[in-house]
């Protein structure tokens, strides 16, 4: 870090820190949404189906895995679970983190892609207001 990149690091007050328990706070807000914008349509969490965190290329903030692409990536050693995974390197952006678990929700509502279908389920998304002190 340079000099002047400690000045400005030492200056902020409210640096984003992470969220001690994010094993029990990401499946709360999954839970959450699924009730508050989803309407309870989410698979329920379980072992078939996850919400966690993982280790992704940087450019990617999350991805949903369906049922048929877990099981085209599984091994006879090691089984991909369905589910929402986001990126670990997240967990210290807290609005990061709803923003991509919104994204990924809205894939495991069955829209594949980011055509108009998905277009529309952000609009719908950020009409209800789900984004309001995110963005």
């Amino acid at each position: 870090m340079t000099e002047e990149q400690q000045l400005i690091h030492n200056s902020i007050d409210n640096l984003p820190t992470p969220v001690p328990n994010w094993g029990k706070k990401l499946p709360e807000l999954y839970n959450c949404f699924n009730k508050k914008w989803f309407q309870y349509t989410l698979p329920t969490l379980s072992d078939a189906f996850v919400c966690e965190f993982c280790d992704l290329p940087n450019e990617t903030a999350g991805i949903c895995i369906d049922s048929n692409r877990a099981a085209s990536l599984s091994t006879n050693q090691v089984v991909v679970r369905p589910g929402i995974r986001i990126n670990s390197r997240l967990q210290c952006l807290t609005d990061h983190v709803k923003i991509a678990l919104l994204h990924e929700m809205i894939h495991a509502s069955g829209i594949t892609g980011h055509k108009q279908d998905f277009d529309k389920a952000i609009s719908d998304l950020f009409q209800a207001r789900a984004y309001t002190g995110l963005l």
